[in-house]
């Protein structure tokens, strides 16, 4: 080899084989010692298919390189892309430039492995990419500068029923109503003049409905900056729009109604550690507390503090047995609210635990003062009616439910001669009252009798023979007395003037 040539051989960075008309390897440049790891002194003398054909290709190498020796055709320069085989058994893509020589064959190679694995992970990329574009539900449009389609997906193909064909090379006011193409237009050029991304909210008319999209928009540039485009990314928001706009409603609708229900409605919680909360209060607090919901659910303490003294213990205890016993909560007591006023409350919330020992509450607080003080007066009224009873009646008596459900009289006020007759009664008392009732009435008396026993007030008018008294009005009140029904009678004469 002339020396400039080996000089010029040992200085390229491309590897330089040259092998006899047998096969064997008689020349090996530097390249060849790096790219393939056999350093020179071993690789020469060894069979070319032994030390760079993977063993799985060495037959059909064996194959070609025979008929390359018989073939009289000239092929200077042929270049195939091939596998190669490392020392280390590691397998390379080279490109070797084959020529003849008179008594052999030489060939230059260059290392293709990391390209070939670069076109392999490019086209991997470039298949990712075209799925995800051809499979997303999001519409997806490039446009140049002058507004023309440079590529569409197949969503926005199915949204707007046309090919790509149909569009590429084409501007959207073909394929839009000019209105919303404008606002497309002005939004791509937002983006290309601020060259950031640029997100509007979009009305597209698909029929006889409107459909609103999020559409981001942002600008397409060459390696050196410079932009050539925009690209459009368009989510189809109406349905998440609507259900939110329902969502907003009923929850409008519902807060609509609970702050318009009588008392306040609350969620109340009580932790493992005791501490109180309240997680939602209506607006029904200000009537009942005097306190605005925000000022409760800042501090549960608030409404507690508000208990009458005399219903403190009350009030702990019905709280405490619904935690344990997860009961019902009950409670009626006197709230004294700020100002010095007295409010009468009932209360009722159904428990129910959480996974972390803490027990919540929905309950309802109403205001029953109103009717606590016309309980209270009607209760006055019928004692102030009962004493002016007592003090008004001819005769009264006190009885008891005997044996055979008859009355045996326990107590007597009065002188019960001007109406049963007799100065003394004993025995059954209804009997009494039947020996000088006129028969048409015994029915009502012994009517009246049983419901009086059956915890019920009752009475009951009859006419009366052979007493003083000839027409009776009796009035039968039943009461408890340590644990026993007792009827408490009165007596009045209807016909004195």
């Amino acid at each position: 080899m002339p020396s400039t040539a080996g000089a010029a051989l040992s200085a390229t960075s491309i590897a330089f084989v040259e092998v006899d008309r047998s096969g064997i390897i008689r020349e090996w440049n530097p390249a060849a010692e790096r790219l393939f790891g056999w350093p020179r002194d071993e690789a020469l003398g060894r069979m070319l298919a032994d030390t760079l054909v993977p063993p799985q290709l060495r037959a059909a190498h064996a194959a070609a390189f025979a008929r390359r020796l018989v073939n009289d055709e000239p092929w200077p320069g042929m270049r195939v892309k091939v596998p190669a085989r490392h020392r280390d058994g590691s397998q390379l893509q080279v490109t070797l430039t084959i020529s003849p020589l008179p008594d052999g064959f030489c060939a230059f190679l260059s290392d293709e492995t990391d390209q070939d694995q670069a076109q392999q992970e490019l086209q991997r990329s470039t298949t990712l990419v075209n799925a995800i574009l051809e499979h997303t539900s999001a519409m997806i449009s490039a446009k140049g500068l002058d507004g023309s389609y440079l590529f569409v997906n197949a969503e926005y193909e199915r949204v707007f029923q046309v090919t790509a064909v149909d569009l590429v090379g084409h501007n959207d006011a073909e394929v839009l109503p000019e209105v919303v193409a404008e606002a497309g237009r002005r939004h791509d050029r937002q983006a290309v003049e601020s060259g950031e991304a640029v997100t509007a909210l979009e009305e597209l008319p698909f029929g006889d409905e409107i459909r609103q999209y999020v559409v981001t928009r942002f600008p397409l540039t060459d390696p050196d900056g410079s932009v050539y485009g925009v690209c459009s990314i368009g989510i189809d928001d109406t349905d998440r729009r609507r259900a939110e706009a329902a969502l907003s409603e009923t929850e409008r609708r519902f807060r609509a109604t609970v702050n318009n229900v009588p008392g306040m409605l609350f969620q109340f919680r009580i932790d493992v550690d005791g501490a109180r909360s309240f997680l939602f209060v209506s607006e029904g607090s200000r009537e009942i507390c005097g306190y605005e919901p925000h000022e409760l659910v800042a501090d549960a303490d608030r409404i507690v503090n508000l208990v009458a003294e005399e219903d403190r213990e009350a009030y702990e205890a019905s709280v405490v047995e619904s935690v344990i016993t997860l009961h019902p909560w009950r409670w009626e007591g006197t709230l004294v609210l700020r100002t010095g006023e007295r409010r009468w409350i009932h209360g009722v919330g159904r428990p129910f635990r959480l996974g972390d020992g803490s027990t919540v509450w929905d309950g309802m607080l109403l205001d029953r003062t109103r009717e606590r003080c016309t309980a209270l007066a009607l209760e006055e009224r019928r004692r102030d009616l009962d004493d002016l009873t007592r003090r008004l009646a001819v005769y009264r008596f006190t009885a008891i439910a005997g044996p055979t459900g008859g009355a045996l009289l326990t107590a007597s006020f009065g002188d019960p001669a001007p109406v049963l007759g007799a100065a003394d009664p004993s025995g059954d008392l209804v009997e009494a009252f039947r020996a000088v009732l006129d028969p048409a009435g015994h029915d009502a008396l012994a009517e009246a009798w049983a419901t009086a026993l059956g915890g019920d007030r009752s009475e009951v008018e009859c006419e009366l023979h052979g007493t003083a008294v000839r027409r009776l009005w009796l009035r039968l009140h039943p009461r408890e007395v340590d644990g026993r029904r007792v009827v408490e009678g009165s007596c009045f004469d209807l016909a004195r003037p």
